[in-house]
């Protein structure tokens, strides 16, 4: 009895160990064959902004990398909470990536519950970090932040800003701005930075926080006057131009982030490739020669870093929502 007994428990283990592996080797064998298709990378802000140009620098290299074409899709809208969620009901097979930011997935979730957070969606890896700088035309009376100020305090309501979104970055630094300086101003939300270039460029309004990327050629055109970064040191494609700290603001904020994030579910093996991938691309000398011309940089995070960093991201702002509720 004892013996069949024995034989029995062997009996189930082997079958145990035969069901159980190919779901352990199905997920190796799909990364081993993935991507036999293009990949869509989605870029949930508008034409024109910082995550567009930033993806255009390196997506043209992922069939030499990945063997197959990656496309941008542009999905704004909602603060980038649209193309969010769309790559949140994707199916998680590595199709179907986003290019996320601050703005949209730690800042919207953290504030007001919307668009999709570091529980929502697998890292990937970090692109970048970059800050915003305060501009105005060449054309407007502003030459410094307190310029700025002092005719914000003189004529509450009146001074215009423009940002990427409600809840942006950008504008819940502005929001600090007017309380820590005492002003009053109108708000414009527009969806992404590029389309609050424009909105500068055309007069819409006075002032505007856009990231170095979408600017910069304009700067250099003469159209643009940088006042101040938006972080607690110089800019070094500016460096004249004072950082917020030294004008006697700074938020302790550390920039706008960009990441690639992928459908919860997708499995590790497919993770693993693609941050392997996006490793290689941006440390292409020509891509990283590609993105200094736009004034901005790489700072590569693997997945798991990544995923601690956008974690302790979130929480912050999840603290800082006390001070606007």
């Amino acid at each position: 009895m004892r013996r069949h007994f024995r034989i029995g428990k062997l009996v189930w283990r082997v079958l145990l160990i035969v069901s159980v592996f190919p779901f352990l080797s199905f997920s190796t064998l799909q990364a081993q064959d993935y991507p036999n298709k293009p990949i869509g990378l989605v870029a949930p802000m508008g034409i024109g902004g910082s995550s567009d140009l930033t993806a255009r620098t390196f997506v043209h290299l992922s069939p030499e990398i990945l063997g197959q074409q990656m496309l941008i899709q542009l999905k704004p809208g909602g603060g980038g909470a649209i193309g969010t969620e769309y790559v949140y009901q994707a199916k998680p097979d590595g199709y179907t990536l986003l290019l996320g930011h601050t703005n949209c997935n730690s800042i919207l979730p953290a504030l007001e519950g919307r668009s999709r957070g570091p529980e929502d969606l697998e890292s990937v890896c970090r692109i970048n970090v970059q800050n915003s700088i305060y501009w105005v035309r060449s054309d407007s009376p502003f030459k410094t932040i307190k310029d700025m100020i002092d005719y914000a305090k003189a004529n509450p309501g009146k001074l215009s800003f423009g940002h990427p979104g409600t809840w942006s970055f950008a504008d819940l630094e502005w929001r600090w701005l007017e309380i820590k300086a005492g002003i009053k101003t109108r708000s414009v939300a527009y969806d992404g930075g590029g389309e609050a270039l424009i909105g500068l460029l055309g007069g819409h309004i006075q002032v505007a926080s856009i990231p170095p990327t979408p600017t910069l050629p304009h700067y250099k055109a003469g159209k643009l006057r940088p006042l101040a970064v938006q972080a607690q040191t110089r800019y070094a494609g500016l460096p004249n131009v004072p950082s917020m700290k030294e004008e006697g603001y700074v938020t302790g904020l550390e920039g706008l982030w960009k990441g690639v994030m992928a459908p919860k579910g997708t499995p590790r093996p497919v993770i693993e490739k693609l941050a392997a991938a996006f490793k290689k691309m941006t440390e292409n000398k020509q891509v990283i020669a590609s993105l200094a011309k736009l004034g901005d940089e790489f700072h590569y995070m693997g997945p798991d870093e990544f995923a601690k960093y956008w974690r302790d991201d979130y929480q912050v702002y999840k603290d800082m929502a006390k001070m606007f509720k």
